[in-house]
């Protein structure tokens, strides 16, 4: 019996849902939900008792009817809590990735944020990749290509090939990066000479500093000072030190990371308290790219990564916050003019996070546009 009511269910919302109510695009089938089968961006307030379906099209919150939201919102709650990866979240926004779909939970947030995961899985990617067959025949063939090249004369001088230790590294290194990760014009306090170019094969001895304004900068020696000190550098600050940073440590950590490591990196993270917290952290130490060993630029890598999408999904909540209030304010008013008190009384009750000391409350919001 209770197989029959879910396939009956699933049924109405999968016919319900074939296309936006705004635009008529087709909602695609997700494949993972039973209560709500079509749409890939699904919107819900488990407290108040709201689902939307949201067109990947237009961008319309298509509101789903009272009576069809109870089982949904108890399997997207539980995919929330159990199964999906925090993205952002503002106070009453969060944004969810779990699987193929990606979920705007509606309310107070209460998941523990994860999101060094995604870069990890893009280093396990990249160490796949920098260990295939395929990259290592290319890198032998452009090499070859270079040597020869050097043999009669036509040598790039922008290209640095150790035949005896990293060539294939170094070779995929130059097809993909080329040969500086900065250009621009930054002078030394103590000898006044300019730097105009950051060559990679150099970042090594490059580290991370913090800047009289509290954010991360960047130290590369100058290698006209005599005797040189670790105060004798030209400084990068700001958003050009964050990029320079990142473009260093993704030549650095070309041939990925193995499981462990990313571990240990993701582990260094949690300890300092957030991503930010440990690219601050890693300044105090003045220790060179080069001296800070494979977890701690791979930390820096995830960390840095994670702080710049934080900031891109930290607009798109606060763009999504502000759908939402247009959108709420639409569902209370044909939520409690398409529905009788008794029904949304029992809706209430039966919702996924319970609120019974605020039923009064939240029927009473319906009750006063009523009046």
């Amino acid at each position: 019996m209770d197989g029959m009511m879910k396939m009956r269910v699933t049924t109405r919302l999968g016919m319900m849902f074939t296309r936006c109510l705004f635009c008529h695009k087709s909602f695609p089938e997700n494949g993972q939900l039973a209560y709500m089968s079509r749409g890939r961006r699904i919107a819900y307030d488990a407290a108040r008792g709201r689902l939307w379906a949201v067109c990947e099209g237009c961008d319309r919150w298509n509101l789903c009817p009272m009576e069809e939201r109870e089982g949904a919102l108890y399997e997207l709650e539980r995919i929330a809590r159990d199964h999906a990866k925090l993205l952002a979240q503002t106070a009453n926004i969060t944004l969810l990735h779990a699987g193929g779909l990606t979920l705007i939970r509606v309310g107070e947030a209460g998941l523990v944020e994860q999101a060094w995961w995604r870069y990890g899985r893009e280093l396990r990617r990249r160490k796949s990749s920098y260990e295939s067959k395929r990259s290592k025949v290319t890198a032998y063939t452009f090499g070859a290509m270079a040597y020869v090249s050097e043999m009669i004369g036509l040598t790039d001088l922008d290209v640095s090939i150790d035949w005896e230790d990293t060539p294939v590294a170094d070779i995929l290194r130059w097809r993909r990066f080329g040969w500086a990760a900065w250009h621009g014009r930054e002078t030394c306090r103590h000898c006044h000479s300019t730097l105009r170019a950051l060559r990679y094969d150099l970042g090594w001895w490059v580290y991370p500093l913090r800047g009289l304004d509290g954010r991360l900068g960047v130290g590369v020696p100058c290698q006209r000072c005599d005797p040189w000190t670790p105060e004798k550098v030209y400084q990068l600050h700001g958003d050009v030190a964050e990029n320079v940073l990142r473009r260093l440590l993704a030549y650095q950590n070309i041939g990925g990371a193995s499981e462990r490591r990313i571990t240990d990196a993701a582990t260094a993270i949690e300890q300092a308290g957030s991503a930010g917290e440990f690219s601050l952290a890693v300044t105090d130490n003045r220790e060179s790219l080069w001296k800070m060993g494979a977890v701690g630029t791979i930390g820096l890598e995830i960390a840095l990564n994670e702080s710049v999408e934080k900031r891109m999904l930290d607009l798109e909540t606060r763009a999504l916050e502000f759908m939402w209030k247009k959108e709420e304010e639409l569902a209370l008013i044909i939520d409690q003019e398409l529905t009788p008190r008794r029904l949304i009384e029992m809706h209430v009750r039966h919702l996924p996070i319970k609120l019974k000391p605020r039923i009064a409350r939240v029927v009473a919001e319906i009750e006063g546009l009523r009046r």
